[in-house]
């Protein structure tokens, strides 16, 4: 009996919470159209504002970066420049004859010529 009982219960309470359900449902339906709405009013924008403020700072960061990298490129080219001037000017320098300051002129010893000692190495 006390079975019975419990079950009687426990199906008037089924019945009540699906009355309760389909009572306040379109009240759901309607709050949940809301709730969206909102959140589409509200997230949406702030979601568009970071990414437009992420998209516009990365940008400029490599921007930055670019300029940068530009400007080391060409300092280190105009540094280059002048070390091979200076380098350059150097080989003049110290190629030039102190008195006259002509160049040295390199000779190649003449080809073919006998030498001054035989191959035998002593001379006589």
């Amino acid at each position: 009996m006390k079975l019975l009982f419990r079950l009687t219960v426990l199906a008037l309470a089924a019945v009540g919470a699906r009355t309760l359900y389909e009572r306040l449902r379109p009240r759901l339906e309607t709050a949940g159209e809301t709730g969206n709405r909102v959140v589409g009013e509200t997230l949406t924008p702030a979601f568009r504002d970071a990414a437009t403020t992420v998209k516009d700072a990365s940008t400029q960061a490599v921007q930055d970066a670019a300029t940068t990298m530009r400007d080391a490129t060409g300092q280190a080219a105009r540094e280059v420049a002048d070390a091979t001037r200076d380098a350059a000017d150097q080989v003049r320098e110290s190629a030039a004859d102190p008195q006259t300051g002509a160049p040295h002129v390199a000779t190649a010893p003449p080809t073919g010529a006998a030498s001054p000692t035989p191959a035998g190495g002593s001379i006589g």
